[in-house]
């Protein structure tokens, strides 16, 4: 008997190792095809560096880390429908009734291809992505047992409401946006230095125009032209043309450092891909709001409302919307628009 529980523990030590290994192997694949990806998005040459890879590797893996817990901070998935906007306050403030929430989704042709390609399947899961507006209106509003009319108030209204991939589960639409998290930090990353590389071309451009410019100037001041020009003809100022030629070159030395080999490229994508959060941001928005979508700040509102606690995601500087896991009906799914009709 003893003997025999030695044998299954050794087994059963040997299984767990033998399932770790394979664990470690996968993600080592998963993170190898991801540097590749990321050099054949940002720059295929990126290869010829030597040991690109591992030089990539610990910003990839971040990032790759980081899309992930970013995902795992969304929320439960919502349902969407007619019923969940009779019953469900923040289903009710996103949608201006059932039917712009069915239009929404009966437009996108992702969410027609999917119920098509699924026959059994009565839900889709998708994100919803929206921006989230405020605006100063004049309204009414009860102090007491007083009416007071033209009082300030901020309405707030969603708009651009986009479905994207919609899938049969939950599990695989945050794993799928996991994905598209890492995509857009690569995409972030490219951008970023394609914004850098244009700078540079452009000061560039500018600064031989400058020369030449300068060149011009010192031209007709050797020349008889001084001489021949009339009062109120334009002076040209060689001294102002100089410093503008300075300022454009040390201008364009500051976006040229760092950006000059295939190395400086590898420095720059890690620089994005190394510090995801600083980038690709998740935070809430919360707010109180009546039925009508009019904010009710401070305590001091004696009108009900309903607390809508929202996702945010922004990317960069200027990119920023509300993110929500959703469950959609196929019977709430309006036929395809016939545009020939």
């Amino acid at each position: 008997m003893i003997f025999h529980n030695l044998i299954s523990a050794v087994g059963q030590s040997l299984a767990r190792r033998k399932a770790a290994k394979a664990d470690a192997r996968a993600r080592d694949n998963q993170l190898r095809s991801a540097i590749e990806h990321v050099v054949d998005e940002i720059n295929p040459k990126l290869r010829a560096v030597s040991g690109y890879r591992k030089k990539l590797r610990p910003a990839v893996e971040r990032s790759l880390a980081y899309s992930a817990s970013l995902v795992e901070q969304l929320p439960e998935a919502v349902a969407v429908s007619g019923k969940a906007w009779s019953a469900d306050p923040t289903v009710r403030a996103l949608f201006s009734g059932v039917r712009d929430l069915q239009r929404v989704y009966s437009d996108s042709d992702e969410v027609h291809e999917y119920f098509d390609r699924h026959a059994g399947e009565e839900n889709c899961y998708a994100l919803l992505s929206m921006l989230c507006r405020e605006r100063s209106v004049l309204g009414m509003e009860m102090h007491g047992d007083v009416m007071r009319r033209d009082v300030r108030q901020t309405s707030v209204s969603f708009a651009d409401h986009r479905v994207v991939k919609p899938v049969s589960s939950q599990a695989a639409l945050r794993k799928e946006l996991e994905h598209r998290a890492f995509e857009a930090l690569v995409a972030y990353a490219l951008e970023t230095i394609t914004e850098r590389v244009s700078s540079r071309n452009t000061l560039q451009e500018q600064r031989q125009l400058l020369d030449m410019q300068l060149r011009l100037a010192h031209a007709k001041s050797a020349s008889l032209t001084p001489l021949l020009a009339g009062k109120g003809d334009e002076v040209i100022d060689i001294e102002a043309l100089r410093k503008q030629q300075q300022e454009t070159g040390e201008a364009l030395d500051q976006v040229r450092a760092g950006l000059m080999t295939l190395e400086d490229y590898i420095d720059r994508i890690s620089e994005v891909l190394g510090d995801p959060q600083t980038h690709l941001r998740i935070g809430r928005v919360s707010m109180r709001l009546n039925k009508m979508n009019i904010r009710l700040d401070g305590a001091a509102s004696a009108e009900d409302g309903h607390e809508l606690d929202l996702t945010e995601v922004s990317l960069g500087e200027s990119l920023r919307r509300i993110l929500m896991i959703t469950r959609f009906p196929r019977i709430e799914l309006l036929p395809r628009k016939d545009f020939l009709t």
